[in-house]
């Protein structure tokens, strides 16, 4: 019975949701996610009754259609390249749709000119 309680007040936020343009605009672009390593990608995002919202920084993500979830993944780098190794998991986390806030794209700090520096 709790389920199909927690079942009704996730579609009625959902529905509340679906009246507000930049999270379906963020949920689309979601769905749409293709890697671009020029960029850093996290999920603002708050979960069941936690107070403060949270980041996650991922390089994938997969939507579950038949329960409205998405499902990021973060991979390591490689320690002396700092190469993306996608073969190597380093954390995963799944959220509802109704969870996410937004997503953020910050372009990659440039620091090859520092190389004789250090």
């Amino acid at each position: 019975m709790n389920s199909d309680v927690q079942k009704y007040k996730d579609m009625e936020k959902r529905l509340t949701l679906m009246h507000d343009k930049a999270w379906l605009q963020t949920i689309d672009e979601i769905k749409k996610f293709v890697y671009d390593d020029n960029f850093r990608y996290s999920v603002t995002y708050k979960q069941d009754r936690q107070r403060n919202n949270r980041n996650f920084t991922f390089q994938d993500v997969s939507f579950v259609e038949e329960t409205n979830t998405f499902i990021f993944t973060s991979f390591s780098y490689h320690w002396e390249t700092g190469e993306l190794e996608k073969d190597k998991v380093s954390d995963r986390l799944t959220l509802k749709d109704i969870e996410i806030i937004k997503v953020n794209k910050n372009e990659v700090e440039d620091y090859s000119d520092l190389n004789g520096f250090i």
